[in-house]
């Protein structure tokens, strides 16, 4: 494992757990989006059964879905997300879904009060692009003061190297890094 040294570090812990789900949309999962990213449809199964999981156990599932821009969002990429590309893109029906218009999905939204109101301590991290959005909102977790979980198998980005570097440096000083099925095992235990 890429992270192998930063896993042994910190234990699975999910004691009141919440799965995020981060921009899984179709301005992202849809092949005739400008901004498809190849192969995300290899990570919805591991999301969709996280989240009948959570679902079973009454924990929240909330997913965000990123439209529109920020004035640095706009600024850096050039564009902004459309009502047409805001479509959730999973065959789940989360417990919430918070729209953003920029990386993290504490900003400017209601998620830091769902969760310390729902007595959360530990945010499980899925979806899209693990570099940009789940990292940043990861990063935001932590600093929140939630034990965050990044789930190795259920994110997803443009290329491995972007996926994989930001899993080793949110490995090294943020968030538990693991499978889908170790949290499910845990969930179960």
């Amino acid at each position: 494992m890429f992270f192998f040294e930063e896993t042994k570090k910190h234990k699975l812990n999910l004691s009141k757990p919440a799965l995020l789900i981060i921009d899984m949309q179709n301005y992202f999962c849809d092949k005739s989006s400008p901004a498809y990213l190849s192969g995300v449809e290899n990570v919805i199964p591991k999301m969709e059964t996280l989240s009948r999981k959570f679902f079973q156990l009454g924990y929240l599932v909330i997913a965000t879905i990123h439209v529109g821009a920020s004035r640095m969002m706009k600024e850096w990429w050039g564009n902004e997300i459309g009502q047409e590309f805001a479509r959730f893109s999973l065959n789940v029906e989360p417990t919430k879904i918070l729209f953003k218009n920029t990386y993290d999905a504490f900003y400017g939204t209601d998620l830091e009060e769902i969760l310390l109101s729902n007595k959360v301590e530990q945010v499980v991290l899925t979806g899209v692009m693990t570099h940009l959005c789940v990292e940043t909102t990861a990063r935001s977790a932590f600093v929140k003061g939630f034990e965050v979980v990044v789930v190795e198998d259920a994110t997803w980005d443009k290329n491995d190297w972007y996926h994989f570097a930001s899993l080793k440096n949110l490995a090294h000083g943020f968030a538990v890094i693991c499978k889908a099925d170790d949290v499910i095992c845990t969930l179960e235990s």
